[in-house]
């Protein structure tokens, strides 16, 4: 398969940033109106509930969540204070309030992602086939900046 041109890849990037956004604002605004908490917040609880007992080093969180570690602590000060977790020495624990938490609002995350998909109609091979593709485009480490402004 070839490569697409920069035209296309902008029409695609630009549909996807916006597809982002609006998947963004439907999270942020269930969550909240169930859970309390926002879209970044169950992404960062996600990640420490997948990582082993619950646990990650705050840069490797940060990493995850691809944002930069003034941020992440920023964004764990009202968690902790609400006790969904606690901070240690360079790591980030879950909480078995956050656990529990985490554990509800995924079934909203998955009703309101469910519904999104649904108009795609995607059978288990497309579906993977997409999942795929997607994680690879999140996980590319990608061009050096100087590459992509060579062209």
């Amino acid at each position: 398969m070839s490569r697409p041109t920069d035209p296309q890849a902008l029409r695609l990037g630009l549909a996807l940033a916006r597809s982002h956004a609006r998947q963004q604002q439907r999270l942020d605004e269930h969550l909240g109106m169930w859970h309390g908490i926002g879209q970044m917040d169950f992404l960062l609880l996600d990640a420490l509930s997948r990582s082993p007992h619950g646990r990650l080093a705050t840069l490797a969180l940060a990493k995850q969540l691809h944002c930069p570690p003034s941020a992440l602590v920023r964004q764990l000060l009202p968690l902790e204070k609400t006790g969904l977790l606690a901070r240690e020495a360079g790591a980030v624990q879950l909480r078995p309030a956050g656990r529990q938490l985490h554990t509800e609002a995924s079934q909203t995350v998955g009703a309101v992602c469910g519904k999104a998909w649904s108009a795609l109609r995607l059978d288990g091979d497309a579906f993977d086939a997409l999942l795929s593709q997607l994680d690879a485009v999140a996980t590319d480490t990608g061009h050096a900046t100087s590459e992509v402004h060579a062209r």
